[in-house]
């Protein structure tokens, strides 16, 4: 694994935002120099879940034909929640509600994130064609990685798995989050219990501020509740999208609101965010890797995200697969359009 190489400063202070990804992709920006940030981080990295029984680097991946860069970095965030109707039962499994790719860009200057439906048809190793999310119960993040590996040749650096129980705190912390509600996602908040807390249960059509429950719920929502046909109604945003694309898209959307509020606050309040994230992130970093990725996004000043997600909207077919509705994405577009997003030029085999 290729490490982001830090540049000695000495006394000139590093302009810029620090834009750290953990959860649902979770990005928080603040103005600060490389070596404030890493004093005040150095007391908090602790409260990570370090995992290296796990570690994505004992997954062979040899056999599969991926793409690497020492300058691009790539991380497995795994959000894992759930499900609506099991929020108050103790001992409910958690699933993975959410599955994207953190790219620290260094040779282009930019942060990529790379959304992965859950509704993927595609192969698992050793348990053949199941949804992309079976992976993850079947045999966590390692038999995840190796699928990714194999179906679309995605090499990572690492992962960090996130409790979005923490997204709330995080929500209600910088005072709500902004976000603009169609007709059916209003409608479909206010009739569900996606929304945890009944009382909150009042969103309405358009602009407002989502508190961390009415948030959380917005960003879970995939399509309506089941109707006596067997089908389930759609759930659009405003773009038109619904399922797995319209939930990736509110993910998004909420990164960007939340980035938004984040980016002007001061370090102080920044690292009261943090308390809350740590202890619900488990990861395979290592401290180092953490504080140098961190130090190569100060260094590079942005906070701009550039999004993708697969499979692309030309890139699969939607097919009923037992009593299921899934995506069977086209593998060799899907892997040509990951590389060119990530790498941006022909990726090195590894």
């Amino acid at each position: 694994m290729a490490k982001a190489k830090k540049k000695a400063k000495g006394k000139k202070k590093v302009a810029g935002k620090i834009l750290l990804v953990v959860g649902i992709l979770l990005s928080i920006g603040v103005g600060s120099a490389a070596a404030t940030a890493q004093y005040y981080l150095t007391g908090s990295i602790s409260m990570v879940n370090f995992d290296n029984e796990d570690s994505l680097d004992k997954v062979d991946i040899s056999k599969y034909d991926t793409v690497s860069d020492s300058d691009i970095i790539n991380i497995l965030v795994v959000g894992t929640d759930k499900n609506p109707d099991e929020q108050n039962k103790v001992g409910a499994s958690r699933r993975t509600d959410s599955m994207m790719i953190a790219t620290l860009d260094m040779k282009h200057k930019k942060l990529k994130v790379t959304s992965l439906m859950r509704d993927m048809y595609v192969p698992i190793p050793g348990h053949g064609s199941q949804k992309l999310n079976s992976a993850y119960a079947l045999g966590g993040i390692r038999l995840l990685y190796e699928t990714l590996a194999d179906d679309f040749g995605i090499k990572a650096d690492g992962y960090a798995e996130v409790n979005f129980d923490a997204f709330i705190e995080v929500i209600n912390a910088v005072g709500g989050v902004e976000a603009t509600l169609t007709e059916s996602e209003a409608e479909h908040l206010n009739d569900t219990n996606y929304i945890k807390r009944r009382k909150y249960r009042n969103v309405k059509v358009g602009k407002q501020i989502l508190n961390g429950y009415q948030a959380l719920g917005y960003c879970r929502i995939r399509h309506g509740k089941k109707m006596a046909n067997g089908h389930y109604p759609a759930v659009l945003t405003a773009s038109g999208k619904g399922d797995d694309y319209g939930r990736t898209e509110r993910q998004r959307l909420l990164m960007q609101a939340l980035l938004k509020k984040v980016k002007a606050m001061s370090l102080t309040e920044w690292m009261d965010l943090v308390k809350i994230i740590l202890p619900n992130v488990k990861t395979d970093l290592k401290e180092d890797e953490i504080y140098s990725y961190i130090l190569a996004v100060v260094q590079m000043g942005t906070t701009e995200l550039h999004q993708f997600s697969l499979p692309t909207d030309d890139g699969y077919s939607s097919q009923m697969i037992g009593e299921q509705q899934c995506l069977v994405p086209d593998l060799v577009k899907s892997r040509t359009a990951y590389k060119n997003f990530v790498y941006e030029e022909k990726g090195k085999k590894k």
